[in-house]
């Protein structure tokens, strides 16, 4: 389900899978298979793509971790 939620931040904000690559610094394959699940984002990753998609934490939880958290 996370990987939805990543899609559908970056689809609310007109962005495609090229310019978030762009923004991020690296080649728009890479972020499509990391996105469609195929290949893991690192850690470096998630922190550059929570600023362009200005993620919470409660969204970088739901889309990368998964954890059972309460608030």
């Amino acid at each position: 389900m996370g990987l939805r939620i990543l899609k559908s931040k970056r689809a609310l904000l007109g962005l495609t899978q090229v310019k978030v690559a762009n923004m991020m610094g690296m080649n728009a394959k890479s972020y499509n298979q990391k996105e469609n699940g195929k290949l893991d984002f690192s850690l470096e990753e998630i922190i550059k793509i929570s600023k362009v998609l200005n993620l919470n934490i409660k969204d970088v939880n739901d889309i990368f971790l998964n954890l059972d958290v309460e608030n």
